[in-house]
């Protein structure tokens, strides 16, 4: 019997040697395994069974690993999926990886400790909660698809000692991002080195960078190390690096190339093994395009790119993160557990947050620090998100198509939302990923969605059907031509 915290592993292989092999090999690591001869056995198991991560061959007797990947998404299973083959392509590759595939590595008999790594470092980066099915990678936590994928990435992106480019507007968690790139990389144990390329000058960007030789310049008292030198066989992590002068452009280009640097003042070049991540909230590649930021550099920077979501696109994320920022700074502060009110929840999913997360968690710790405990409402909120909220209601005010006598917006396009996901989830004959489907949405935000709702019974219930909020009053002046 597995334990508690073992991990179940579906192997799909229609060859029985290498399906013994994986098995002799992944079981005394600690994992669970399941063997399936084919896709159609896979597919049987899969809607009786649960499982933590598929290893799976790409060439199957009766389909493919392609085909088990497609099987998948349409029925909204979102179980990490390792494809493994001896016969990979870039086309194979790239479409495995675009259906949701985390690694796709090559078939080998002898040695399945890649493989063996691969799992332990995936499940190393998703561990959900009991309670909110939560992925929580230190700060970079959330339920929705874009948030899962970049932790699956994440995990990914770890593993390949090359440079990453993370991009994506202020707030978002790049440096979030690129702590846990080193915390799960073969790196772990050496230095995290940051820099922001955009507070410091020219000059002083350069000998913080490279390091400088005693007499360099004036001030140059003695010797100093430099950061790439201070994060050797670490990661130096060049936040802002869009903002780096032209000419120390080139410099960062040679040592990426050569992995070597020059101190100010020195003769010699030095040797260094430091992993770089660089971050940017401007777009480098029409940067590039237009001549402020050095196309070889960027492509250099960008073999491997994660782009990081504003919260404005996370809305099924927001209260799982409100809810962590709460606990987070309850303990900090030492004070009893804390939960906003449903008016508070509702002007937070209204509000822009151009700041995004970092705004968030900001907000969060000032409901904390003014709040002495429970419901936390809105008039701890600041000025300025409640002037957001005023002109919200204004624009409501200002829409036109509405009755005569008003009616509550927010309710309206809560029964809108209830009376179609019902309706869709009816005509699906009660198949929640059918209906997902037939809505447009993925299986997890219907999922989501229906609980924050109440559930079938309370759409069904508690919630007004939108055809009775009345139409807009037409008086005799408002006939049509």
């Amino acid at each position: 019997m597995a334990s508690s915290n073992q991990k179940r592993v579906l192997l799909v292989e229609d060859e029985a040697g290498f399906r013994d092999v994986l098995q002799i090999g992944l079981e005394p690591a600690g994992f669970e395994t399941v063997a399936a001869a084919g896709l159609t056995e896979a597919k049987q198991i899969l809607m009786q069974q649960s499982f933590d991560a598929i290893v799976s061959d790409l060439r199957l007797k009766d389909g493919s690993g392609i085909d088990l990947l497609t099987w998948m998404k349409e029925r909204g299973l979102e179980i990490p999926v390792v494809i493994m083959t001896a016969f990979a392509t870039t086309e194979t590759t790239v479409h495995a990886l675009n259906l949701g595939a985390v690694d796709f590595l090559t078939k080998t008999k002898n040695d399945i400790q890649e493989l063996t790594k691969v799992l332990k470092g995936l499940f190393a980066v998703s561990q959900p909660s009991s309670n909110y099915e939560v992925s929580d990678i230190g700060d970079l936590i959330g339920i929705g698809e874009t948030i899962r994928k970049i932790q699956a990435l994440v995990g990914k992106v770890a593993r390949a000692d090359t440079t990453v480019l993370i991009t994506g507007d202020s707030g978002t968690g790049k440096e979030v991002v690129a702590r846990l790139i080193h915390r799960y990389s073969e790196r772990s144990k050496g230095p995290f080195v940051a820099v922001n390329c955009g507070a410091l000058p020219e000059n002083l960007l350069e000998s913080e960078l490279f390091g400088y030789e005693k007499g360099a310049f004036t001030g140059a008292v003695g010797s100093k190390r430099g950061l790439f030198e201070e994060a050797q066989g670490g990661i130096i992590f060049l936040d802002e690096i869009g903002e780096m002068p032209l000419p120390l452009q080139v410099k960062l280009l040679r040592v990426l190339q050569e992995r070597r640097i020059r101190r100010l003042g020195d003769t010699k070049e030095r040797p260094v093994d430091a992993r770089v991540i660089g971050a940017s909230n401007r777009d480098l590649r029409h940067l590039a395009e237009i001549n402020q930021f050095r196309q070889d550099l960027f492509f250099r920077l960008n073999i491997l790119h994660i782009e990081m979501p504003p919260l404005r696109d996370r809305q099924e994320d927001l209260p799982i993160l409100v809810d962590h920022f709460l606990a987070k700074f309850c303990k900090k502060l030492s004070k009893p557990p804390m939960n906003l009110t449903h008016e508070a929840m509702e002007v937070l999913r209204r509000y822009p947050f151009r700041g995004n997360v970092r705004e968030l968690e900001n907000l969060m710790e000032r409901c904390v620090a003014l709040n002495p405990g429970g419901p936390v409402g809105i008039e701890v909120f600041p000025d300025n998100l409640l002037k957001s909220e005023d002109r919200a209601s204004q624009r409501e005010r200002l829409t036109t198509e509405i009755p005569s006598q008003g009616f509550d917006l927010e309710t309206w396009l809560t029964a809108m939302k209830g009376h179609l996901m019902l309706k869709a989830l009816e005509r699906c004959d009660g198949n929640k990923t059918k209906a997902a489907k037939l809505l447009g949405m993925s299986f997890r935000a219907y999922r989501y969605w229906l609980q924050e709702l109440g559930g079938v019974e309370t759409l069904r219930s508690a919630y007004p059907h939108p055809e009775e909020f009345p139409p807009k009053d037409r008086g005799e002046g408002d006939a049509d031509g």
